[in-house]
């Protein structure tokens, strides 16, 4: 059936006038859709499925207090936001996370191929900014695609190829005019040294007099000051926001699923160990907290060197310096902020510095379960910690020393990753245009003609878009289908967030729409009559419709990696099965991989050899493999990649000698014991083991016989018949430059992209993606199996832009409302070229009303655009720059401890 808008609609629910009674009753219609809306998926949430504080079910370890879930949040949310977690007295979880949940800015965002051991900088020099012609070079098709890149030019010079058993293949640097390794990502601290705490924001250290690829020539440097930028770090910020789903997060998997309480690593640390108060004596106490990826994460930037610390410091030491400091202090809060407007102390529209009457350590304790912070009475415990002995013991608190710890400061890594895990838990978009269309956001009555022929649809709650056609259709009849599609199309951008707006390539797609046009629908949706903006808006709908299509397809197939409602096959849902939406039908000729419920997979790979994977993580040949192994890299002898950590754990039982023997022991032990264990079901939160088994996948699923599509097919089952259900010691495991799935929520905003952050929009984000990747001969056999070569056309393409420009996006995130909203924070844009100082600009406070300005994307930064988060004005916080300083250069990029080592 073609409708007046010439696309092309599959039937397979097209009912009689009779049968759409039946829709009172319940009766669910099979129309196909591509993919199910976010709110059908059960955010992985530990804290509020109650995992922690014994509620959910007393099966689980109890960390906190019962009902304190809203206050674990809460400081989570402080203690993210918080500029005085850096070492530097300025850099906070947020710096790199404040824009949509990632970093749009430019100037010193620079980091050389550190990653692949180059440490020169080659497209603009440390402390300079990016601008649009730094993204104008071409592939080797001519085709503007970001950074330059050629691979043609690379194989001319000698590169070689990766081997058949994945080993990276390496060559010398390119003409940098035709080649770029660089990346673009997020400053973070100078080089240098801890040497103590203060007792104020900034630590004592030492800086370096020189940092390899981050020394800049200031004409009149300021006193103390080094030559040298704030260090940037090897990969681009991904977002926060929705990184709840994710089973691991970092970009090569290495913050584990299972939280310890101390590092990233999870269950890869085995010997990780928080402290426990019980009996009158401190032991140790294992933690593996399942579906925790975002804890993992959360404490390891705090420690980084690159990126909030100076080298050496531990945990326990942010601990005592933040219960030493007003919370937030400095940072404007707004009242009505959704979760630190109860603890700023103010009421109304205004705004207050800092939570004055609230200490971090007392939101520990009202928290926390009372073993890992203190006594019986709720008093501190005191600990002296031998670090060359590995020795703790409990000590009289009156005969602490400097150097001594308290139990709640020895433990504040595990207080710390938890809070910021049940804050960005509550950072998830399911408001979006696409879950519109999937049956997730509309409700109440649609009705085509009027009387005894009229057809009526009581309500469309939980009722895809297409459904909606189909049944208020209620025949094949073209007329009517047609009509159907209007009246829906009408009713549902009523739905639309008022502050919606088209994308960069609207005005190209199928119903062409200027870029930019407010599409917005209602304050009230079921009040209203109509949009304010109802033509544009259902041209808006049906573009996004056709993109979504076009994005399932087959010639496309980017639903090869990027399926599920969160647009990404990297997830709890995805590997585990725990809270999946319910997987709807496809339409004929589209394509998305079946989620198999297993960490790791053995499918025919490009090469069309079998291999084996980690699931949701792939090399695309962004750049050559050799240049960041990413997954498959090793910490401490352990593997980051599931499979390889599983060849290790079969090789060390077979007598193989292995980097790190010991470690890979302790693991084999955890896995086969049955130590890790996730909860059974939203419903049923009984543990059951987290099997790190492999899978055989079908491959891509269409609704053809599915065994038919097993053969030759590029992505499917090598075991047919006979499925293995382990890694085999020796065969070809894809790991190297392979890097986790991003989802794509929110991508308007979440520019640059790649782990390079060498593209400026998803135009060039499509076209790299359009060749099978730029280094499709390079990294032949490292590439995933779904990169192909694809040309849809500029209308097509223009549709599965603005799908995922406009149709992924929740506008709530584009204007900092609701739960998106902060405190102010003060990021480092750059260094005064003159005396080196750090140049700090304002990112505001905001309530849940948010800006009346969306945000800006990050080309628009390039281009000076204005927005919200335009960079522009300096930062005046007092006691971090000179109020009458229009620069916003920094008064503390000297720590207080004022001696610059070489």
């Amino acid at each position: 059936m073609k409708s007046k808008s010439g696309i092309i609609r599959s039937q397979p629910c097209r009912l009689p006038v009779a049968v759409l009674a039946t829709l009172l009753l319940g009766v669910p219609c099979a129309q196909a859709q591509e993919v199910a809306p976010l709110n059908q998926v059960t955010v992985p949430d530990v804290n509020m499925l109650g995992l922690l504080d014994g509620t959910g079910n007393g099966a689980w370890l109890q960390v906190t207090q019962p009902e304190k879930k809203r206050a674990l949040q809460g400081l989570g949310k402080a203690l993210f936001w918080d500029m005085q977690v850096g070492g530097d007295g300025v850099t906070a979880c947020a710096t790199c996370h404040y824009h949509a949940g990632a970093d749009h800015r430019r100037n010193n965002q620079m980091s050389p191929g550190l990653k692949g051991g180059d440490f020169e900088l080659d497209l603009l020099a440390a402390n300079q900014a990016l601008t649009s012609p730094h993204y104008g070079g071409a592939n080797d098709f001519g085709t503007v695609v970001g950074f330059p890149v050629n691979e043609s030019h690379l194989l001319s010079q000698g590169w070689s190829v990766d081997a058949t058993d994945g080993t990276p293949g390496s060559g010398q640097k390119g003409d940098p005019g035709l080649d770029i390794n660089d990346i673009a990502s997020s400053q973070g601290v100078r080089a240098g040294v801890f040497t103590g705490l203060s007792g104020e924001r900034v630590d004592f250290a030492l800086l370096a007099t020189t940092d390899e690829g981050f020394n800049v020539l200031y004409t009149e440097l300021g006193l103390g000051i080094p030559a040298t930028a704030r260090r940037v770090e090897p990969r681009n910020a991904p977002t926060v926001i929705n990184a709840v789903y994710n089973l691991r997060n970092f970009w090569d998997g290495r913050a584990d699923s299972f939280f310890n309480g101390v590092s990233p690593l999870g269950f890869r640390d085995p010997t990780a160990r928080v402290k426990a108060y019980v009996d009158g004596q401190v032991a140790d106490e294992k933690l593996l907290i399942p579906f925790s990826s975002l804890a993992s994460q959360a404490v390891g930037p705090p420690l980084s060197d690159f990126e909030m610390q100076f080298a050496n410091r531990k945990f326990a030491h942010i601990g005592r310096k933040l219960s030493q400091l007003v919370p937030l202090a400095e940072q404007l809060i707004a009242c009505n902020d959704s979760l630190l407007g109860d603890l700023s102390g103010c009421s109304g529209i205004g705004s207050e510095r800092g939570l004055v009457d609230v200490h971090y350590a007392d939101l520990v304790r009202d928290v926390f379960d009372r073993r890992f912070w203190g006594d019986e009475n709720g008093e501190d415990v005191c600990l002296v910690v031998d670090d060359a002995e590995g020795l703790v013991r409990v000590i009289n608190c009156a005969d602490s020393g400097p150097k001594d710890f308290t139990l709640l400061e020895y433990n504040f890594a595990l207080f710390f990753g938890l809070a910021v895990q049940a804050y960005e838990a509550t950072l998830f978009t399911e408001n979006t245009i696409v879950d519109l269309l999937a049956g997730g956001v509309a409700t109440g009555a649609v009705t085509r003609g009027t009387g005894r022929r009229a057809v009526t649809i009581s309500d469309v709650a939980g009722m895809p878009f297409e459904t909606c056609i189909a049944m208020l259709a209620g025949n094949n009849n073209e007329a009517a289908t047609d009509n159907a599609e209007q009246i829906c199309a009408a009713h549902y951008a009523k739905f639309i967030h008022p502050g919606a707006v088209t994308g960069a390539e609207s005005g190209n797609a199928r119903f062409p729409v200027d870029p930019g046009t407010a599409i917005g629908g209602c304050m009230d949706p079921l009040t209203c009559n109509g949009s304010p903006n109802q033509a544009v808006a259902i041209n808006a709908l049906l573009n996004i419709d056709r993109g979504l299509g076009r994005f399932f397809a087959g010639a496309t197939a980017c639903a090869v990696c990027h399926f599920n409602p969160e647009f990404t096959g990297a997830t709890v849902s995805a590997l585990t099965g725990f809270g999946a939406a319910p997987v709807p039908p496809l339409p004929p000729g589209q394509l998305r991989k079946e989620a198999l419920e297993a960490p790791i997979e053995r499918m025919i790979a490009f090469n069309g050899q079998a291999h084996v994977y980690d699931a949701g993580f792939y090399n695309i040949g962004v750049r050559p493999s050799v240049e960041d192994l990413s997954l498959g890299d090793a910490i401490n002898g352990v593997p980051l990649s599931f499979a390889k950590l599983r060849e290790a754990i079969a090789l060390l039982q077979s007598g193989a000698e292995l980097p790190n023997p010991t470690a890979i022991a302790m693991i084999a032990d955890v896995i086969a014991s049955g130590e890790l264990k996730i909860p059974t079901s939203p419903t049923d939160l009984t543990p059951r083991v987290f099997d790190l088994a492999l899978a055989c996948g079908p491959g891509l699923v269409g609704n053809a016989n599915a065994q038919d599509q097993r053969n030759g097919d590029p992505n499917n089952n090598p075991n047919t018949n006979q499925c293995i259900r382990d890694v085999i010691p020796g065969e070809k495991i894809l790991m190297n430059g392979a890097f986790k799935t991003p989802g794509l929520r929110n991508v308007k905003f979440t520019g640059p992209y790649f782990h390079n952050g060498a593209k400026k929009n998803l135009r060039q984000v499509l076209e790299t993606y359009k060749t099978a990747g730029h280094f499709s001969t390079i990294n032949f056999n490292n590439l995933d199996a779904g990169m192909r070569i694809f040309d849809l056309g500029p209308t097509d393409e223009a549709s599965v832009i603005e799908m995922m420009e406009t149709g992924l996006t929740d506008w709530r995130v584009a204007h900092d409302s609701g739960k998106f909203d902060h405190p102010e924070l003060c990021v480092p844009h750059g260094h005064d070229p003159a005396t080196g100082q750090t140049l700090l600009v304002s990112i505001p406070a905001v309530g849940q009303g948010g800006h009346e300005n969306r945000l800006q994307t990050f080309e628009e930064q390039l281009d000076g655009i204005d927005g919200a988060h335009s960079l522009l004005v300096a930062c005046s916080m007092p006691g971090i720059v000179d109020k009458d300083d229009p620069a916003g250069r920094s008064l503390i990029d000297v720590p207080l401890q004022a001696v610059v080592a070489d």
